[in-house]
């Protein structure tokens, strides 16, 4: 065989080998970088629920100052947030009647993006006392609705939550929510469901609002509705007999009649200068917020005043009232062997959500924060505890940001960001795995 005959053949094998190397080497670098841009919906989650090194914080663990100053204006004749409650923000009013006669409300705000494509829906609640126009709502539409440059690419219905004064001027008693609001949600998502073109529906809670959305997602799945995507919960308050049980334990009540929060502790909780400082919060939510809204809505009717020495009383009858109005007006579809109406102590034992987390099989984040001033961080240990070993919950523990009072402590792209993960199907649809 001639040399030149030798040299072809020489370099037909070097290019078949480099052809090879360069296959496995293209498929190997393909392979990480399927790897490093497509972890599971889970793990992009993670990683955005862990705060950046960089970012800002007050004072160390101050989450009464992050609470503060995220909830709260310079003006002293206003010191709440809140949306206006005559509508120059632009939201519509939503009003629904159930079918157990509940009147429930809200405000509406549209998102369009110019397309007609069907967009996601949020529900969005802001628990204890807050109600449309509150200061957890205003504080939520100024970060991420307001600016059409930042808004979250979602349609947003913020509700009231059961225990607001809207929902007591149209239902003559008060929810402390939790199974109740979760079953109010249910139906208004089967009613929107079928009225618009949605891409999918997607709970959000903070405070005693999460405790309805994990109902909510344990109930769509029990009835088989398959009506939420996903859910999202800020600063849980998951155990009502202990808080805000154990604030309205604390209030003084008339001279003669006892606190009829107390049975739960015994006793009257002693108070820290922090728990003063709470009650008073609560005292300013009623006064700022909750009879302002109820007298807004009932506008014709006397106006409703409440002397603060009445408060504990006031929301035990209310409370009490809705559960008798359950109990006469519970459908076939209510979870009759696990959630007892027997009494309002035995409703809020049954709703615990250390109790049910585990049930959950939705995507699901739970954020709240070490310095958080109104829910003791052995609260949401226990829902963490209870959480391990469930890959479709995601609860993650914060150094700052108090009460929902995240964006002061990390800034406002922080939820905003982990909103918009759990809105992306793609997050959704690869939840716990690649495939």
């Amino acid at each position: 065989m001639g040399s030149a005959s030798c040299r072809v053949i020489m370099y037909r094998l070097v290019f078949a080998m480099v052809v090879v190397l360069l296959v496995y080497g293209c498929c190997g670098v393909q392979s990480e970088m399927k790897d490093k841009v497509m972890p599971s919906g889970r793990e992009q989650v993670l990683r955005a629920v862990k705060p950046t090194s960089g970012t800002f914080t007050l004072l160390g663990r101050s989450g009464v100052l992050s609470t503060m100053i995220s909830s709260s204006t310079f003006n002293p004749l206003k010191p709440l947030k809140g949306l206006d409650r005559k509508g120059s923000h632009g939201g519509t009013p939503f009003d629904m009647v159930l079918g157990d006669g509940t009147k429930v409300g809200g405000l509406f705000f549209e998102y369009n993006d110019g397309n007609a494509d069907p967009k996601p829906l949020i529900i969005a609640s802001f628990g204890f006392l807050q109600d449309r126009w509150g200061t957890e709502a205003a504080k939520f539409y100024n970060l991420y609705i307001k600016d059409p440059a930042q808004r979250i690419p979602a349609h947003v219905l913020i509700l009231d939550h059961p225990s607001a004064g809207p929902f007591l001027a149209c239902n003559a008693c008060l929810s402390m929510g939790s199974y109740d609001d979760a079953r109010m949600w249910i139906e208004i998502a089967l009613h929107l469901k079928n009225t618009m073109e949605l891409s999918g529906i997607h709970v959000f809670g903070v405070s005693m609002s999460g405790q309805s959305v994990v109902h909510a997602l344990i109930e769509d799945k029990r009835l088989g509705l398959g009506l939420f995507n996903s859910g999202m919960v800020f600063s849980i308050a998951p155990d009502f007999q202990k808080a805000p049980g154990k604030q309205l334990a604390q209030l003084k009540t008339p001279e003669g009649i006892a606190n009829p929060w107390t049975d739960y502790f015994g006793q009257i909780p002693e108070m820290t200068l922090l728990e003063r400082i709470q009650n008073t919060a609560l005292w300013m939510l009623m006064k700022k917020q909750f009879i302002p809204g109820y007298n807004f809505v009932r506008s014709s009717d006397i106006e409703f005043t409440l002397n603060r020495i009445y408060l504990a009383v006031f929301f035990r009858k209310a409370f009490e009232y809705r559960i008798a109005f359950l109990r006469e007006h519970a459908g076939d579809s209510w979870n009759h062997e696990e959630i007892s109406l027997a009494d309002l102590d035995a409703f809020m034992a049954s709703t615990r959500i250390a109790g049910v987390i585990d049930r959950v099989d939705v995507p699901l984040v739970l954020v709240s924060a070490y310095d958080d001033p109104a829910v003791k961080r052995e609260m949401f240990a226990e829902v963490r505890s209870a959480a391990q070993g469930n890959p479709w919950v995601v609860a993650f523990e914060t150094d700052n940001g108090g009460h929902f009072g995240f964006n002061a402590a990390y800034g406002k792209d922080y939820i905003g960001d982990i909103v918009r993960l759990m809105l992306n199907r793609q997050v959704i649809d690869t939840w716990v795995s690649h495939n």
